[in-house]
């Protein structure tokens, strides 16, 4: 078993599309300690739709974690803003990070034209719900542990913090490109995927801004 060096190149943030529904940011941050959060949502286009908004629970997620939409669907007229907001419901304090993903789609009206057709876009963004009692730590992906496992590579998080990345990462010296099969990792989660290359020795990836 062998650890590997990392290098982070940048800071990549998911930028939104202007079409249909356009969400104000490209996460959604909740506080325990404040129990609820908000975002702006505009409709970019010429029509009234309506807004359709759901939480998605994660594979492995704490599903007793539940962040509830006062208004999963409500009707924005064209180049209007709605607020959505979302109430945390949990059994307990929290001590480590939660990550969801909150879907927002629109609905357009129907056409009574036959030769025209109208689409639903949906934006899906990801939701980190943080600890009341955690620090803020604005770069969690410093706790990751790289390691190489014969041709195979562990990349584990033994952090209390959700750490999101883009899927392709790169394998040095060899140069050649890798793919992990997620895009995060939950606190105490891992993934395994195939090295590039035997002779690797460092990675270099490319984590998420939470902002």
């Amino acid at each position: 078993m062998k650890k590997l060096s990392f290098l982070c190149l940048s800071l990549l943030s998911v930028q939104c599309l202007a079409s249909g529904m356009l969400p104000q940011t490209s996460v959604l941050l909740v506080d325990e300690g404040k129990g609820e959060a908000s975002m702006n949502i505009t409709n970019t286009d010429a029509f009234p739709s309506l807004l359709y908004t759901k939480i998605v629970d994660l594979p492995g997620g704490d599903k007793s974690v539940q962040l509830i939409v006062t208004q999963p669907v409500v009707r924005v007229d064209a180049g209007q803003m709605q607020k959505i907001r979302f109430i945390l419901h949990k059994d307990k304090p929290l001590v480590q990070e939660e990550m969801k993903r909150v879907v927002f789609e629109g609905i357009p009206p129907k056409n009574r034209c036959n030769n025209e057709l109208k689409v639903t876009i949906r934006q899906d963004l990801p939701v980190i719900i943080h600890p009341a009692g955690l620090a803020e730590d604005l770069s969690p992906w410093k706790h990751l542990i790289w390691q190489k496992k014969g041709a195979d590579l562990e990349v584990r998080n033994p952090s209390k913090y959700v750490v999101r990345m883009v899927a392709s990462f790169k394998g040095l010296p060899s140069g050649k490109t890798g793919i992990l099969t997620k895009t995060y990792l939950q606190p105490n989660g891992s993934i395994t995927v195939k090295m590039p290359a035997p002779g690797d020795s460092k990675v270099e990836f490319y984590p998420a801004s939470r902002y």
